[in-house]
């Protein structure tokens, strides 16, 4: 990919690599390797509900110099392989199987682990972390979803809607986002880039997905994450709010709350920066 070469040209080695779960879905990872980096931790970064690599360039290119991070696409991506036969599960828990395998199959047991995510990815990490598949030795989790509720008219798409529609009722889908769910004068980049991910979206993944994650909320797994964990939020954020995430960390163990000023921040080089300092890596 053509979008890799700025990091191979500051000495960053990046693979693309395949990677087939216990199910058969194969999902696709970014290893990014820079010079040293056997003795440095190693960094596990989950990305968000549909999210793309394009999105998180300024905070890898200031994390990938500094430590080993292995890049996740989740399942609902189209990056993701499908095995033939009905669809696998997109429900949490599968997705904390996801993050539990790729750990356990590409994380050196004598380096230290840290994890990151945002949106879907934090949660999943929570639900992985709660259910004890993966123990961090840090945890950044940006804007995680607290509870996927949807509002009647997309539980209606979800339960009735074939996704062969989708293209006619994607339209409706990202005018709520960008007006109800996102500050689109203060954040237009935050407002073109959920426009941007619904209009790439795979159908079948995105409604099997909603469905499965439908009504799921990380209130009770929060007290069982015992990891060290910083959740960093935008105070401009409308999605992800931050009395929300402040009520997060009043459940978990050892928490606190960072928080930047938007959206733009959380995927900018000072979130990457912000990161880094926190595993002791830069």
């Amino acid at each position: 990919m053509r979008e890799l070469l700025r990091y191979e040209n500051k000495g960053i080695g990046v693979s693309k690599t395949p990677f087939t779960l216990s199910d058969g879905v194969t999902l696709t990872l970014f290893d990014f390797k820079g010079e040293g980096h056997e003795k440095k931790p190693m960094l596990l970064f989950v990305a968000g509900w549909l999210s793309a690599l394009s999105g998180w360039h300024e905070v890898l290119e200031e994390m990938t110099p500094h430590t080993r991070v292995l890049y996740m696409e989740s399942r609902e991506k189209r990056s993701a392989r499908l095995p033939a036969g009905p669809l696998p599960r997109f429900d949490i828990d599968r997705l904390a199987d996801d993050i539990a395998e790729v750990a356990n199959a590409f994380i050196p047991a004598e380096t230290s682990l840290y994890v990151a995510g945002s949106s879907l990815g934090s949660t999943a990490l929570i639900r992985a972390m709660a259910r004890r598949k993966i123990t961090p030795s840090g945890a950044f989790l940006i804007s995680p979803v607290t509870a996927f509720q949807f509002p009647p008219w997309g539980n209606f798409i979800i339960s009735f809607v074939p996704p062969f529609f989708f293209k006619a009722i994607r339209y409706p889908i990202v005018w709520y986002l960008i007006n109800f769910r996102v500050d689109k004068k203060k954040e237009p980049e935050q407002a073109r880039k959920y426009t941007q991910t619904i209009m790439d979206a795979e159908p079948t993944r995105l409604k099997a997905n909603a469905a499965a994650l439908s009504g799921h909320t990380v209130w009770e797994d929060l007290p069982q994450v015992k990891s060290p964990v910083v959740v960093i939020g935008a105070a401009s954020d409308k999605l992800h709010g931050v009395e929300e995430i402040t009520k997060m960390v009043q459940r978990m163990p050892e928490a606190r709350v960072e928080v930047m000023g938007s959206n733009k921040e959380t995927h900018s080089g000072q979130a990457g920066r912000f990161i880094v300092e926190g595993m002791g890596a830069g």
